[in-house]
């Protein structure tokens, strides 16, 4: 189980002490825009990626980056009508794990934070519920089972990460409340 948003990939640090950095030239796939990353002190929606098939995402203190880039898909997904956020109840899981399964073959997973109250909420026996304290209590998160097919973090050093999150609209489903 795995209980990382994404795929995790540490990388050396590089440059001068307290320098901005951006992981510039990231490779893309246009078609699996929007994407969302990594700015300074937040995360940041990209709605397509440049001529060249990239984007950028800038280097960024660790903490809280996860919850973040949940709540932003919360945010664009009720905006946008992707289907991908519901309400956390039996019937709003069900359809994050079919909002999924519409558009992966491969297996699931649910990330769920070990405070969250799911009382009278049925979780698909079929798909692992693995526990992350980064997720907001009040919240489950499903994924697939291999995060590279959602994004990357990279891990530089040991409080800094670049995020980069593609296929937000398909890859990635929130019950929440």
């Amino acid at each position: 189980m795995n209980p990382n948003l994404l795929d995790v990939v540490a990388l050396k640090p590089q440059g001068e002490a307290g320098r901005s950095l951006t992981l510039e030239d990231l490779q893309v796939n246009p078609e699996l825009a929007p994407f969302l990353v990594s700015s300074t002190r937040s995360v940041v929606w990209v709605p397509h990626a440049s001529k060249e098939n990239t984007v950028r995402a800038a280097v960024r203190k660790r903490q809280g980056i996860e919850a973040e880039l949940v709540a932003a898909v919360i945010q664009m997904g009720q905006e946008t009508g992707w289907g991908n956020v519901h309400e956390l109840t039996t019937e709003g899981v069900q359809a994050c794990v079919g909002h999924l399964r519409d558009y992966h073959d491969e297996p699931l997973e649910i990330l769920i934070s070990p405070d969250t109250d799911l009382e009278g909420i049925d979780i698909p026996t079929n798909v692992p519920k693995t526990e992350a304290d980064w997720i907001p209590t009040e919240c489950l998160v499903v994924v697939p089972m291999d995060r590279a097919n959602l994004g990357t973090l990279w891990v530089i050093g040991r409080h800094k990460v670049a995020a980069l999150v593609h296929n937000v609209a398909r890859g990635i489903a929130v019950a929440w409340r």
